[in-house]
């Protein structure tokens, strides 16, 4: 089933293309209301494959439940994606 979402994808990339910062842009996106967290997430993407973990506040870090497994699976997910290419 499609969901419409009228305008997420052009307030996700202002959001991208006005920020450098991943806390930056996803604090601004939230401001604007609407459909948050499919922007966020979206722009999460984004700098994830600028920037790699690096590029998640700390503070946000040590602030995610179980955070040092997440990192895992999403290491595991990346290695294997490697080994088949």
């Amino acid at each position: 089933m499609m969901i419409f979402l009228p305008d997420a994808l052009q307030g996700a990339l202002h959001g991208l293309l006005t920020h450098s910062r991943l806390e930056e842009a996803v604090r601004d996106t939230m401001r604007c209301g609407g459909c948050t967290s499919s922007r966020a997430s979206f722009i999460g993407a984004c700098f994830g494959a600028q920037t790699g973990v690096q590029g998640i506040p700390e503070s946000w870090r040590n602030r995610t439940f179980r955070y040092p497994l997440l990192i895992q699976l999403a290491n595991k997910v990346v290695n294997s994606q490697q080994d088949t290419a």
